[in-house]
């Protein structure tokens, strides 16, 4: 028997992710030719504190100079590309699991950060992106004297 972890405040979208994940896993690790090659898709973490959003991604095997961060329009974009290092002959391969290629991850911020403030740092492969939130606006009160 399996346990899994019941989390009551994931979204709709964690779901589907994971069902995705699953159908990769599933099919993916087919035997394969030299000629096919699976997408690459980095994992992602997100978690919140209480000032900030804190993405991290796993992207061994890429360097800084072929990783992109773009925010707009309210979208927090991450792309890139895992290259190949090695040289070695195709027909010597006996298994191949590790995936290459052109990767992008993206999704919808919520509107309470501070876009001007957002820091990415990669560092071993690891990218941190950092979101703070923006300082809630507490409505002013002024109490009126009855007369």
């Amino acid at each position: 028997m399996t346990l899994v972890k019941w989390t009551p405040k994931r979204n709709m979208l964690n779901i589907f992710d994971d069902v995705e994940q699953m159908m990769h896993q599933a099919f993916s690790h087919s035997l394969e030719n030299g000629s096919s090659r699976l997408s690459y898709n980095p994992l992602m973490n997100v978690s919140e504190t209480e000032s900030d959003y804190l993405v991290m991604m796993d992207l061994p095997g890429v360097e800084k100079k072929d990783v992109e961060v773009n925010l707009s329009d309210g979208f927090l974009s991450v792309s890139g590309e895992r290259k190949t290092s090695e040289k070695s002959d195709e027909n010597s391969r006996i298994w191949h699991e590790t995936t290459l290629g052109a990767f992008s991850r993206s999704f919808e911020l919520t509107s309470d950060i501070v876009e001007e403030k957002v820091k990415a740092k990669f560092n071993n492969g690891v990218l941190n992106i950092t979101i703070p939130k923006a300082e809630e606006v507490k409505p002013s009160v002024k109490k009126i004297t009855v007369s």
